[in-house]
Parts: C-alpha cells; structure tokens; sequence
C-alpha cells in the first residue's frame, strides 16, 4: 500500500493528496531508461512472438528461393591511345573524365545494347529470361501485378487485337526487361575500371552472359568508329566533288573576265602595266639623252658667241675628219716653214702651201658647223622623242584608269578562286587521311578480367538473410511494442493511477484464481476469501481497510462509497468482498445496494429478486431489519434493491436516504454503498456527499484514463471526499512485468506468505 502524502486537509479532516514527482527520487535519465526498460518487459511476450515470428517466416520464404548466381566481368576504358600516324583522328579516344566513365556506364545498361546481347545469346528461348516459356505458378494469384493485368483483361469490353509482330516484339520487350533486371553495371570507386554483373539461375550462365556482354559493348565501340570514319569519308568525298567544282568555276570565271577586259598578264603583271613600265623607263632615257644634247648645243653655242675656241668641244675633239684634218695641218705648217726658211714668203711653194693651208682651215671651220649643227638636230629629234613618249605614257595612263574596276573586281575574283582552292586542297588532305585511319581503328575499352563460374550462390544468402530478419523483426516488434504502450489508455501499475488521477493508490485487488468448489462450480471472489482468508485477495481487502482507517486515526470513517467511472468494472464484486471480509474480521457490517438503475449485489449472492429493498424501506418507511438480508456465511447483512424508481437522483439526496445513512452509521460498524458508476448517471455523484470516503474502483489495464480522468473531476465538482483509488483484477504475474518500483513487481518474493 502506498501511503498518502500529507499535503493539507481537506473538508472532513481528510488529507489531501499531492502526486510525487518522479524526479524527486531519481534523475531525468535514470527515469527514461526504467520506463524503457518497463515496457519492454511489460511486451516481451509480443516482441518475441514477432520477432521469431517474422523471422521464421522469412527464411521459409528465403529456402524457398531459387538459388542465383553473379558472375563479374570488368572492362578498363583506356586512356592510352595508339597513334600509327601523326593525325588527328576523326573519332578521337574517350576524355579521362568522371563525366565520361558514368556515359560508358549508362550505354551498358542501354536497350539497344541488351537487345544485341539477347539476340547473340538467343535469350529468346531461354526460359529464365522468357516469362512466356516458363509454366505459370500458383503463386501468381498473390502477384498484385498479375492480378491487376487480369483485372484489366476482365473489364475491357472491346480489347484491341494483337498481331503477331506486336506480340513478338512484347515478348522481347519482356526478354530484355528481364535481362535488365539481372544486369548491375556500377563503377568502381573513382577508378577508370566498370564491373558488369550478371545474375542468373546458372553459374556458367551467368558467366556467359556477362562475357557477352562485355564483348558485345568493345564491339559496338569499334563498330560506332568504323561507321564514324565511313560516314566521314563518305562526306568528305561528297564534299570534295563539290568544292573542285567550285574552284574549277572560280578559276574560269577569273580567266574568262581577264580575257574579256583585255587585263592579260605575263608574271602576274598586266599588258598595260607593262607598256607603262618600259614607256616610263624610255621617257627617263629621252630626257637624260636631251637634256645631254641641249647642254653639248647650248655650250657649242654659248663658247662660238663668245669667241672662244670650240675646237676644245668633245665632239669635236672626238670627230674622225677633224682629227684628219688637223693632222693635215699639222704637216703642212711643217712644210710651209721649211719652205718660208728655205724660199721665203713668196716663193709659190710657199704661197700654194699657205692657200693649202687656209683651205684646211676653212674645211675644219665648215666640220665645227657641221657638228654644231648636228647638235642642234640632236636637241630637235631629243625633243620630238620626249614629246613623243610623254604622249604615249599619258594614252597608257588613260587607258589603265579606264580598267580600274576592271582590276577590283578580278582581284576579287581571284581570291574567291584562292580561297576555294585552299578549301578543297584542306579537305582533300583530310579526305586522305580518314581515308587511311579507316583501316586502322582500336576501341577506348578492354576486358581486364572476364567473367568466371561464380561456386556459391549470391542469393539469397541464408545467414545474411537471417541476421536481418532478426534485427529487423526485433526492431519491428519492439516499434510495436511502444505504439501499443503509447495506444494503451489502461492504468497497470501504482504509478499510473497516482500520474493520471492525482490520487493515492490505497492497493492494488488481484485476480482471483479460477479454483472450484466444493460443488465443482468456479469460486466466486466474494466466495473465494472466505474459503482462502490469507490468500492475496483477502489481504489486499484487509489492506484497503487499514488504509481507509489511517486516512482519518482520529475519526475513521464508517460510510464508504465504492464507485467507478463506466460499468462493468468490479465495484460490485470489490464492495461486495470487501465488506464480506470486513463482517468476516468480526466487524459488525452492512452493505447497501445504491444501484437503483441496476441493482446486482443480490445476484451476486446467488439470491433471487427481494419482495422489498431500499426503495420499499424508504417510501413506506419501514424498518431496515424487515428488507434485510443476512449473508449466510459471515454476519454481513445485504440491504438490496428489489424495485427502481423514477428517479434514482432525487431519491439518494432526499431525507429518507440521510436519515437512513446515520441510523445505520450507528447501528454498524461500517457502512458499504454499492452505487452506479459516475459517467452515465449521477447517482454516485450526490451520494458521495452523504459518505465518509469514496473509493475509486479502477480495473487493471481495462479502464481507459480518459474515463477515470472524467469521472474524477466530476465526483470533485460535487466536494466528495474521495479517499483514494484502487486497481482491481490484477494480473499479479503480469503486473510483476509492468511496474518496477511498485508493490506488483515483488509479487513473486513474498507470495508465500500467502495461501492459495
């Protein structure tokens, strides 16, 4: 029994009551881990059922498996190239990227690529991977999938027809899925190297397709570099055709235009250009030769104007018959003076030498004129040629402004043709070395290492399986075990009825044990003490006596009211026994039935409906001795209800009912009401004002917190004094599994010292 805690007084002396707090003893953690601990205790059985359960469910379901088998095979993307030729190739090797691993990692789990693995390994006829081969399975009525497909078929009303081709591609559509499914290609951490994993029903299978795979995906690398190359040259062969066409036209257009504008050239220079050029240099020379022959005339002229001797003149000088004839006169002075020593002046040798020699004299005169002459003709005929050629060159010039444009437009022309001819012979270059590469072409991927024969199954793996069936199913039924103590709104334990209802546990009834009598039917409670006065439930009756006596040493109350908060929870049986166990301790009891809507403490004693009862006694005011019923097995005497009334409230507060009260308060020793329960009438309310102490009946793990919760507060709206509660049809056995630290949980070290 827990003792209440004083608190105060209330009315009447009672002391109140105050729930301890249960951080007071012990700390926040300590207290998590024992409720933990609590209800782990409290669902083992439920924990254990599911653990086990589940598991033993799985691994039938696990050895009814077929046995699978994964083989690995693993392709390395290389990133060292091969290059025979020192060119670019058209279709260059895989970038050493992440980017690019995860690509070559997403093209094998392609479609297109399992589609070429089934058709090279002839997976359409293979059961394993053809559904359509395969005989059905009763198991596929629990498939959601078949049956959801079944579901379908039965209520379309006008199903499309299927032809053969489309039934024929649904089945490989199916084939490869399947094949999909068995395939797991993943990269090996961030390395260049893809494991390509085949699961299958045969090792050697598995090993096969895996193989194949691999082999099939560095086949279709190469394949994508040879139809690669092939379309490029194809192109460029295209291509080519075209552009020496275009240049062939260019080049055409650049002659046909020259031709027609008369722009002709001879190393790159043009007719006109030409005749300007040799026009320029022929002008320089016509003026450096007049310019020479003005200067040899204006000099002739300027040394006869002024007398001098133009004998010194160059062209004089370098004149043949000048020369001849000076050397003439140089012989004939020599002559004449011999003769003018020899003769004298007069002698005719001598006069015909000197006529000789004026006459030479007058031929040299006439060659100087001549010459100068000629001078001057050469000045004339140098004038005409600069005029000349100065007239030339300005028709030339006129003639090349004219074809200006002309020249703008072929310059334009020809580099159109330059740049086509650069084109053609870039792409011809290319078309050559493709043309080479094509014969030449090593993939980016390797096998490392095939696939073998896996020895041992990868699934399903037993002990795998089994360790995670059990964590999980414990897991599971541990998870269950909390939601159903969180769903749980039964009070088990001391503790529970103190947090909940705010009132002192005064002590917990256990259940009584199904034992027969001595007429072989089941023992009754209010039956069984009698027959086991020092079982548990004789004590825990004696218990609620005591505790109900010390609540007030003083003044002990005599009046008590049993009460729950719905029916059906054992205030009858508990007040019915209670105060058999009382009148059997020698006390002088008597216990009225207040139940006015359903009177049952008669039929608990196994008596028939009464003639008369508390209603009688209270109308017509008879004597209480007259409607009594004395208990033919201790001195307890039965007030019971044979009649109800119209109104039950009324009837519990009128003056009859409290002038009853006191009479039987001094005639007895203790006074047990039985009354109805709280919630569904208010009975109990107003009678709880005429008793000394109410007891608060609660059923072990069936009455629902909420309810008691409710009734409470009720009874305190009306002043009750509510002594306490106490927990009724307890599971001794089980509630040493629920409540650590209450009285229940020792149950099993001190049960000798009852008798059973």
């Amino acid at each position: 029994m827990n003792a209440p805690v004083q608190g105060g007084t209330s009315r009447g002396g009672i002391p109140s009551y105050e729930v301890p707090r249960a951080d007071e003893d012990q700390g926040f953690l300590e207290l998590d881990l024992m409720g933990l601990y609590r209800t782990l205790r409290k669902r083992l059985g439920l924990i254990v059922s599911v653990t086990f359960g589940l598991t033993a469910l799985v691994m039938v379901v696990v050895l009814q498996q077929t046995p699978l088998y994964t083989a690995t095979a693993q392709v390395l993307l290389d990133r060292q190239k091969m290059q025979v030729t020192d060119m670019e190739a058209v279709m260059s090797g895989l970038p050493a990227d992440s980017a690019t691993v995860d690509s070559e990692v997403e093209i094998l789990k392609s479609r297109a690529l399992a589609e070429r693995v089934v058709d090279r390994l002839n997976l359409m006829q293979d059961p394993e991977f053809n559904e359509a081969l395969r005989e059905p399975s009763f198991l596929r009525w629990i498939d959601p999938r078949f049956l959801v497909r079944e579901l379908l078929a039965l209520v379309s009303a006008d199903p499309a027809p299927v032809s053969e081709e489309m039934r024929t591609r649904a089945e490989r559509d199916g084939v490869v899925d399947s094949l999909l499914r068995n395939l797991d290609v993943t990269r090996q951490r961030l390395t260049y190297v893809i494991n390509l994993s085949v699961t299958s029903e045969q090792p050697a299978k598995a090993a096969r397709i895996a193989n194949a795979y691999a082999e099939t995906y560095i086949l279709d690398q190469l394949e994508a570099k040879f139809d690669a190359t092939r379309q490029a040259n194809e192109w460029l062969s295209r291509r080519l055709g075209e552009l020496r066409q275009q240049v062939r036209d260019s080049e055409r257009a650049v002659e046909i235009f020259r031709s027609e504008q008369g722009l002709e050239s001879s190393s790159g220079v043009t007719v006109s250009e030409q005749q300007m050029s040799e026009l320029n240099a022929q002008l320089i020379l016509a003026r450096t030769a007049l310019a020479e022959a003005r200067a040899k005339f204006d000099r002739a002229r300027q040394i006869r104007a002024s007398g001098g001797s133009i004998e010194s003149m160059a062209d004089v000088v370098q004149s043949g018959t000048i020369s001849s004839l000076r050397q003439k006169q140089a012989e004939l002075a020599r002559e004449l003076a011999n003769l003018s020593s020899r003769y004298g002046p007069r002698h005719p040798e001598v006069v015909n030498a000197e006529a000789q020699r004026r006459d030479i004299d007058a031929q040299i005169g006439a060659e100087i004129s001549r010459i100068i002459g000629s001078l001057q003709n050469n000045v004339s005929v140098a004038e005409t040629r600069v005029a000349s050629l100065e007239q030339s060159l300005r028709d030339i010039r006129g003639e090349t402004g004219e074809s200006g444009q002309a020249m703008v437009q072929l310059r334009e022309l020809e580099r159109e043709a330059a740049a086509n001819r650069a084109v053609y012979e870039s792409f011809l270059n290319r078309f050559k070395e493709t043309s080479q590469q094509q014969d030449l072409q090593v993939p980016d991927s390797r096998i490392i290492s095939p696939a073998t024969a896996p020895l041992a199954p990868s699934h399903p793996r037993k002990a795998l399986s089994l360790a995670l069936a059990l964590i999980l199913s414990a897991m599971l039924g541990v998870g269950l075990a909390f939601l159903l103590e969180h769903l749980d709104n039964g009070m088990t334990t001391a503790r529970d009825v103190e947090e909940a209802l705010a009132l002192p546990h005064l002590v917990s009834v256990p259940l009584v044990p199904a034992e027969k009598g001595p007429g072989g039917k089941l023992l009754k409670p209010h039956d069984y003490l009698v027959q086991k006065p020092l079982s548990a439930f004789s004590e825990s009756l004696r218990s609620l006596r005591s505790a109900l006596q010390l609540s007030n040493v003083d003044n002990p109350p005599k009046v008590i009211l049993f009460t729950s908060a719905l029916p059906n929870e054992g205030k009858t049986t508990t007040s019915v026994s209670f105060a058999r166990a009382a009148a059997a301790s020698g006390l002088k009891v008597v216990l009225v039935d207040c139940d006015l809507r359903h009177p049952s403490v008669h039929k608990t004693f196994g008596l028939a409906t009464p003639a008369a009862g508390l209603v009688e006694l209270l109308a017509e005011r008879l004597d209480p001795e007259a409607v009594m019923i004395e208990d033919d097995k201790t001195s307890l005497r039965v007030l019971p209800i044979a009649t109800g009334t119209a109104n039950p409230p009324d009837l519990m507060v009128s003056s009859q009912m409290q002038l009853l009260i006191e009479r039987l308060r001094g005639e007895y020793d203790l006074v047990v009401l039985d009354s109805a329960p709280v919630l569904p009438v208010s009975d109990s309310r107003v009678l709880s004002r005429l008793a000394d102490e109410t007891v608060f009946v609660v059923r072990w793990s069936d009455t629902p917190k909420d309810a008691a919760q409710s009734a409470i507060r009720e009874l305190r709206l009306y002043q009750s004094n509510i002594a306490g509660a106490i927990l009724v049809a307890v599971d001794a056995s089980k509630q040493a599994k629920y409540g650590y630290g209450d009285g229940g949980y020792y149950y099993g070290k001190y049960s000798r010292y009852y008798v059973n």
